[in-house]
């Protein structure tokens, strides 16, 4: 009679898991969310262009008929800490190029979470009509360690010279973009 209970169990089990649906990663989690292809792709890629940044150093900006970039977009990058919980950083100075995206984020666990090759991270931008949600994958990492010498090589927005903390220029495949009316956070 176990025996006949055990096999039982089992076969429900497999019926289960024969039966479980398979989604994609992205569109079927909201039903918010379009993935981009096409005409829209294009027209999202454009507006990345026009909110990114120029990846200023503080000696760039500083130099005689330096003019800034207008127009550009506070974006958000999100990581997984160690922990498993959401590492989640408001950045201004990353890049959108040619289905890259280039970023400079100041030492903290979401730097050191995405400055490794293979890394994976989300980039969280607002648009004019919504928000684009770009997945990233990491290619390419430089650290920028900070010593008086290299002070002007660091962006030009770098707020860790007191603790004299490194700084990340991380290169990134841009995968899947996203579009989205509303970001719940």
């Amino acid at each position: 009679m176990k025996k006949l209970f055990a096999l039982l169990i089992a076969a429900m089990l497999l019926c289960g898991v024969a039966a479980a649906e398979i989604a994609d990663a992205y569109t079927t989690a909201s039903a918010t969310k379009t993935v981009l292809s096409g005409d829209a792709l294009a027209a999202a890629e454009e507006v990345l262009m026009a909110k990114s940044s120029l990846l200023s150093s503080a000696d760039e900006a500083k130099a005689e008929g330096y003019q800034a970039k207008t127009g550009t977009g506070i974006a958000q990058i999100m990581s997984i800490n160690p922990d498993g919980s959401v590492g989640l950083s408001s950045i201004s100075e990353w890049k959108y190029e040619n289905g890259k995206v280039f970023v400079r984020l100041t030492q903290g666990q979401n730097a050191l979470n995405l400055a490794k090759e293979g890394a994976t991270g989300t980039l969280l931008v607002k648009g004019d009509s919504g928000y684009y949600i770009v997945h990233l994958k990491a290619v390419a990492v430089t650290v920028l360690e900070y010593s008086e010498e290299t002070a002007g090589q660091f962006d030009q927005y770098y707020s860790g010279a007191a603790n004299a903390l490194n700084e990340y220029d991380i290169e990134f495949d841009a995968g899947v973009i996203e579009q989205t009316s509303m970001l719940m956070f």
